[in-house]
């Protein structure tokens, strides 16, 4: 029993109810952190009303949930490649959880402002971990669909939070508060996280080859007991070595692979974010009311889920580095024609198609990074990527800002638009191929000279079931 074996039979299981059990669970966390990065969008409004507070300090509050996300992802990768995924997964989600609840009861400004950087923290901490969870727990032939499935459930928070924000924040000065209690909910994941596997890639790594193998037989057991036939599993070719320190990203293997991302996911943040944390209070301010902003921005984000079926469909239909670029390519082109409608049937449909492709967008990117990284660094190195686009928006918030105030609306769109288009040429360019590859065979303790396929060979040890 090695890594090597652990990850070749993870690869040969067939598509079961049990991952879709999985699927289920990983949807928690993720539908309720996602909650909680849409919730300040839609009660900074309502705050500027009745806390009278500028909008340089609704910059600053925006800020801190990206000050939080930068620490969450950056120190939550470390953790969860030492602590395991399932036992870190747990303990960022409480964090996120207990935060957004503080987050409802402050009294001032500056209790706002702590209560998001906890709350940034366990959400960007809690994401990450669950994007290397998947990439570790489901087959390479599909875990781009999979990953995608995961981002369609959670996705649905997004318009669901803003019919919430839609009931509740318009009902007096305090309503804004209750939309940071739904936010609060996921806090009964720890609850039923007991169910998920720990990822037997981790366990290997880590050297805990017993319970690797529990894992793995389990999971074995459950899909043969389906009526499944495993075939012999294809073992990549590998030459021993110790588990890689935390500086192997920065290696000649990986330090193009660790640049190119961190460059992506800092340019989709201050395109994503710009358009989702400001519309609504762009929208107030550009002479809207409150409650009809949040009802277009409802509108918009009906979208959301839709975005991540499309990535459904085509994420492991073709490869992903040229639908990501395809992708925020058409993000630009639509987010610029927002910025240009000023009659709300062009606002609501561009917006709608910003809304749907940024998701389609997010949920290949969530497949995209952790694939580049070995195990032994993988949630290190998703977190420190992730995390670059999380510090990039402390400084953005302040920036769209300062082009709002000074140069107007449409400047603030073409500044997002110029994001994308950035993104689009970094990942055409620079990305490197991974769809239905497995990780082992992008890991650099694969045989230099194997490539794809090639470098997987039958293992007679595990006979068919």
């Amino acid at each position: 029993m090695n890594d090597s074996i652990v990850a070749a039979r993870v690869d040969r299981l067939p598509n079961s109810r049990m991952h879709r059990e999985w699927m289920l669970l990983f949807a928690i966390p993720l539908f309720f952190d996602s909650c909680d990065i849409n919730t300040f969008a839609s009660a900074a409004p309502a705050l500027i009303r009745h806390w009278h507070i500028a909008i340089n300090e609704i910059a600053l509050i925006t800020s801190a949930s990206f000050i939080g996300m930068f620490f969450g992802a950056t120190l939550g990768g470390m953790l969860s490649d030492r602590m395991g995924r399932r036992r870190s997964l747990t303990v960022f989600v409480l964090i996120s959880s207990l935060g957004s609840l503080a987050t409802a009861l402050v009294p001032g400004v500056p209790y706002l402002f702590a209560a998001r950087v906890v709350t940034g923290f366990g959400i960007s901490a809690g994401m990450v971990t669950v994007m290397t969870y998947i990439a570790e727990l489901f087959p390479a032939k599909s875990r781009g669909t999979w990953q995608s499935w995961a981002m369609v459930i959670n996705l649905c928070a997004i318009p669901l939070t803003n019919l919430v924000a839609r009931l509740v924040v318009p009902f007096g000065p305090d309503g804004w508060r209750w939309v940071f209690v739904w936010g609060s909910l996921g806090i009964v994941f720890p609850l039923i996280v007991r169910r998920l596997p720990e990822s037997p890639r981790w366990s290997a790594r880590a050297g805990r080859f017993d319970d690797a193998e529990a894992a793995i037989a389990a999971m074995e057991a459950r899909v043969a007991a389906e009526g499944h036939t495993l075939s012999s599993p294809a073992v990549a070719v590998r030459a021993p070595e110790a588990r890689e320190p935390w500086t192997a990203m920065f290696n000649s293997t990986y330090r193009r692979r660790t640049l190119t991302l961190c460059a992506i996911w800092l340019l989709q943040t201050i395109g994503f974010y710009g358009f989702e944390a400001w519309v609504p209070t762009l929208l107030v301010h550009h002479g809207i009311t409150v409650a009809r902003s949040l009802t277009y921005f409802t509108l918009i984000n009906v979208g959301a889920p839709l975005g991540a079926l499309l990535a459904v469909a085509f994420a492991d239909r073709f490869e992903r580095k040229h639908l990501i670029a395809l992708v925020a390519f058409l993000i630009a082109c639509f987010g610029l024609l927002y910025g240009l409608s000023f009659q709300p049937i062009l606002i609501v449909t561009f917006g709608f198609a910003v809304g749907m492709l940024t998701q389609t967008f997010a949920t290949l990117l969530y497949s995209y990074t952790p694939e580049q990284f070995p195990t032994g660094v993988r949630n290190s190195a998703t977190g420190l990527t992730y995390g670059a686009g999380r510090v990039a928006n402390v400084a953005n918030a302040f920036v769209i800002a300062a082009i709002y105030t000074s140069y107007g609306y449409v400047t603030v769109f073409m500044y997002i638009a110029g994001a994308w288009t950035l993104t689009a040429l970094i990942t055409l360019v620079f990305g490197p191929r991974t769809t239905g590859r497995s990780l082992e065979t992008l890991s650099p303790a694969v045989d230099p000279n194997a490539t794809g396929d090639a470098s997987l060979q039958p293992l007679a040890d595990y006979p068919r079931r």
